[in-house]
């Protein structure tokens, strides 16, 4: 099921829950562009990224398609797709929660436009966040109903006293070094 502007969490999880999370993805997707379609114009080119903060909200790392891979290799980007064309997930960000180190207190998944397009300008654009073992979905977000906006943080996960808590975001992020507590964190390191 498709959120038409707003990220939604999937069944029965309420928003900053903790549930059993150990592994997670996040996939992203959208169309290639028809051929003759805005002649002139390159293809609409969106990238996943991941931010991890520490415990005082300042960005850690950042994992993205020009680094895909955090320093232990708890998170797991699978490379950059410039064109949409994979027939389901064109990028995939694999995160192994028990394996992040202990610095890391949260998480937030991004997606944003590469060469500047509208979210609402590229065809079948979403994404998701899911269970990587059952495939359960905890969000999926319908991202051309976002409008103009090129840039979004998906969902945030935080490290809680009995496990990982998730919750969507469903405002425009206003840069990735935005910290999960709504604060402006360091991003010295992006």
């Amino acid at each position: 099921m498709r959120s038409n502007c707003h990220t939604s969490l999937k069944d029965s999880v309420s928003a900053n829950r903790e549930v059993d999370l150990k592994e997670v993805v996040m996939g992203l997707h959208w169309h290639p562009q028809e051929p003759g379609a805005s002649a002139g114009r390159e293809p609409a080119n969106l990238d996943a990224s991941c931010v991890l903060f520490d415990e005082e909200g300042r960005v850690a790392e950042v994992v993205h398609p020009g680094r895909p891979s955090n320093a232990n290799g708890s998170v797991l980007h699978t490379g950059d797709s410039p064109t949409g064309a994979s027939a389901w997930d064109d990028e995939r960000i694999f995160v192994f929660l028990e394996a992040l180190p202990d610095s890391v207190s949260a998480l937030a998944f991004v997606v944003a436009s590469a060469n500047g397009r509208v979210f609402s300008e590229v065809p079948g654009a979403s994404c998701h966040v899911s269970d990587r073992v059952t495939e359960r979905e905890w969000i999926r977000l319908d991202l051309t109903a976002l409008g103009k906006h090129r840039e979004h943080r998906i969902a945030t996960l935080r490290r809680g006293p009995a496990g990982w808590q998730i919750s969507p975001d469903a405002q425009a992020a206003r840069g990735l070094h935005q910290d999960p507590y709504g604060m402006e964190a360091d991003h010295a390191d992006l």
